[in-house]
């Protein structure tokens, strides 16, 4: 597997799998996602390309809510250094200080992501047939959406990158129609037959988890760099292939318009 660094010469084709092979973190998805997101915050408010570990980190412990440097890397199971370094889209240095000669310092940079006209929009097809299936890691890039073919589901695009096992994806799913649910209004027999559609589907989706029901997971990604980890016995399709003539300004519509119906909102088609 790529480290980090090989990441910043990495073609588009291999960047998303690259990405996923450093990927050895061992925190909540929410903690992870908090931090990934406070991290490329912070550097992009802070001038220069490389910015010092130490002091990041700092700041990054105060903005999460930890009680100190100690706590945060306790919450981590590393210290700061090893984590960033472990994380895919970052590359780690030691550097001499332009303003102390001599004095080297650990530092960081968040590698871009290739040029979009690198990126080939693709449509990755697993077929779930064994638990590692479902353990398998996948990371989402904004835009990027999945269907399980069987069951007509759409787990919908988002804003944001995710990452996660297959199986917390489809768990978050059945967790936010659960939660829905909740919300229909009871006395309306619009909202019970809606109600018993989501039931259902909920109780396919568990099925799916079990292993009741095969289920051919899709990852329909425009943006081309999408991932799972490992990605062995994954087939990926150009989008074209399988839809005619690649819409590009049609697709991209329709990827703002899912992106901005709600944070990774589920829609299950009619």
């Amino acid at each position: 597997g790529m480290v980090a660094q090989e990441l910043a010469t990495a073609d588009a084709a291999t960047y998303g799998s690259a990405m996923l092979d450093s990927f050895k973190i061992d925190i909540s998805h929410q903690e992870m996602e908090r931090i990934i997101v406070e991290l490329e915050l912070i550097y992009r408010t802070q001038p220069g390309v490389w910015l010092p570990i130490h002091g990041i980190s700092n700041m990054l412990a105060d903005e999460l809510g930890y009680e100190d440097q100690e706590e945060f890397e306790d919450a981590l199971k590393a210290d700061f250094k090893t984590f960033i370094g472990a994380l895919p889209h970052i590359e780690v240095s030691n550097l001499e200080s332009e303003l102390q000669p001599g004095m080297f310092r650990d530092v960081f940079r968040v590698i871009p992501d290739p040029p979009p006209e690198e990126c080939i929009p693709q449509r990755l097809v697993l077929n779930i047939e064994t638990r590692a299936d479902l353990w398998r890691v996948l990371m989402l890039h904004p835009g990027a959406y999945c269907e399980i073919t069987e069951l007509e589901f759409t787990i919908g695009a988002d804003h944001r990158r995710r990452v996660d096992s297959v199986y917390n994806h489809i768990a978050a799913s059945i967790f936010n129609l659960e939660r829905h649910v909740e919300m229909l209004g009871d006395d309306d027999a619009v909202a019970s037959v809606e109600r018993q559609g989501i039931k259902d589907a909920c109780e396919d989706l568990r099925k799916v988890l079990d292993l009741d029901l095969p289920a051919t997971f899709v990852v329909i990604d425009p943006g081309g760099l999408s991932a799972f980890k490992p990605s062995q016995g994954v087939a990926v399709l150009a989008l074209e292939q399988v839809d005619g003539q690649y819409d590009r300004p049609g697709r991209a519509v329709a990827v703002a318009a899912t992106a901005t119906a709600g944070e990774g909102l589920d829609a299950i088609d009619e």
